[in-house]
């Protein structure tokens, strides 16, 4: 499973992170697999000692991951943060919006669209519908604040 982030794309995925379940149960480690319906509120106190986080999207239209990501960032995890699973080219500068410092894809979706497309996609859009959905690889203006100053100018 190729990594993705916007400084580089890796072939290597690293290690895989014990599922949630295991990780609560247990009294050590730094990274958690978190799946798409994780009770975020069973996290919490263990939260600052992680180091990383990988969220499962079974499928590109399984969106649930995006939430878990933002809630993770509003609750003050600042480690690294892992959308795992077939996200296509299209949603991946939305991950990063949404908090995700890299995505981990697996390899027939990676054989399907290949590096050139991630990249990209990084370029794709030149403003962003959500308001605070801002990451340095992304549009940094969303359509309300761009419609704004267009207003103004006039």
């Amino acid at each position: 499973m190729p990594i993705i982030n916007p400084k580089t794309i890796a072939a290597e995925q690293g290690e895989t992170p014990l599922p949630m379940d295991e990780f609560l149960a247990g009294n050590e480690g730094d990274s958690v697999l978190l799946p798409p319906d994780a009770d975020l509120n069973a996290l919490a106190p263990r939260l600052s000692g992680l180091k990383f986080i990988d969220v499962e999207f079974p499928a590109f239209t399984d969106g649930r991951g995006f939430s878990i990501a933002k809630q993770l960032r509003r609750m003050g995890f600042e480690g690294v943060l892992t959308a795992a699973g077939p996200l296509i080219p299209d949603q991946y500068v939305y991950a990063l919006q949404c908090g995700f410092d890299q995505v981990k894809i697996d390899a027939e979706t990676f054989d399907r669209f290949g590096a050139d497309d991630f990249t990209a996609a990084l370029n794709a859009f030149s403003l962003t519908y959500q308001r605070g959905y801002v990451h340095s690889a992304s549009p940094s203006v969303n359509v309300f604040e761009a419609r704004a100053a267009a207003r103004n100018q006039k």
